[in-house]
């Protein structure tokens, strides 16, 4: 039977697709998606030629060090600010701007930002990068949130001076918070700290 160097070209052309050879290059266009509901924010964010990579997230007074994972994503809940306060993005130099879904209504949240020292009286935020205590913040839709935070005594922070910035929805600024706190024979015992509506 004749060769058909046709065909055998066409079928080689098949064998080295399926071996995975790219028939074309990746695109590195991020991806922001953003979706609210009942004041929270829900954002996931995607830099596929940047895995492994710090991100500054910074949104009003909120500002979050991230990193993004193999795939070079991020995925981020937040609360709902006023619809003008902007959302900016930052990695490898480049800052991107975050659009908010026109239809998201703003929540309350609680935003502490510590000194030295985590207060541990909310989840953290962001990403440990460094050696530095991390922000703190709980979103609270359209609720109230608490009015009251308990911290507890324990050998890591007794006898330390704990000092930090709060943020609550509805404030105009943080406010500073210092405790002296007990010695390290009151491990285990809750402090009650008040949170002012106003």
């Amino acid at each position: 039977m004749p060769r058909q160097p046709g065909l055998i070209r066409a079928a080689a052309a098949m064998l080295l697709a399926l071996c995975g050879v790219p028939a074309a290059a990746q695109s590195c266009d991020p991806m922001i998606e953003a979706d609210a509901e009942s004041g929270v924010l829900d954002l996931h964010l995607r830099f596929p030629c940047a895995p492994y990579a710090p991100l500054e997230i910074r949104y009003g007074p909120l500002h979050l060090s991230e990193e993004t994972g193999a795939q070079g994503a991020v995925r981020v809940s937040l609360p709902v600010l006023a619809l003008d306060v902007p959302m900016t993005a930052e990695i490898g130099g480049e800052t991107l701007e975050v659009g908010i879904p026109d239809d998201a209504e703003p929540g309350g949240f609680l935003w502490i930002v510590p000194e030295s020292l985590q207060p541990g009286l909310l989840p953290v935020a962001g990403f440990p990068i460094s050696a530095q205590p991390l922000p703190e913040l709980a979103a609270y839709g359209q609720g109230a949130g608490p009015d009251h935070l308990d911290l507890e005594v324990t050998q890591a922070n007794c006898g330390r001076k704990l000092s930090f910035a709060m943020l609550r929805s509805g404030w105009a600024a943080p406010r500073p918070v210092t405790l002296d706190l007990p010695g390290c024979d009151m491990a285990g015992t809750i402090l009650r700290l008040p949170v002012p509506a106003q």
